[in-house]
């Protein structure tokens, strides 16, 4: 059920009782906001708790969102999650949000010449 669904439903209330069910399913969201909040600040707990590093062939994780977080943003904003500038303002803007992961712990020393000859 949709957010709209719902305010039409609210809609074919009569008044105070179109009020009393707005009330509960505000705090009923605002309870579960700060559900929410808690279990990112769990994540980045748990994310600081222990190093990370990048995984060759994959790279490295830069953002660690809770599902209710991320899929809300992703039904008010579809496709956000793929637009770099939404990710950078979402790092700014919830920084517990944000993974510091290390570099590999693989060099590769490339040899002179070795490129030239290869076919």
């Amino acid at each position: 059920m949709t957010s709209d669904d719902m305010q039409s439903l609210i809609d074919e209330l009569p008044g105070d009782i179109a009020q009393g069910a707005a009330d509960i399913l505000t705090q009923q969201w605002e309870a579960t906001a700060v559900l929410a909040e808690q279990r990112q600040d769990a994540i980045a707990q748990a994310r600081a708790a222990e190093p990370l590093h990048a995984v060759d062939g994959l790279g490295y994780l830069d953002m660690s969102v809770d599902a209710q977080i991320y899929h809300w943003w992703n039904h008010k904003m579809p496709g956000c999650w793929r637009d770099r500038d939404f990710r950078a303002w979402f790092k700014r803007n919830f920084p517990s949000t944000v993974v510091h992961s290390g570099g590999t712990s693989k060099t590769m020393i490339l040899m002179p010449g070795l490129g030239k000859n290869a076919a």
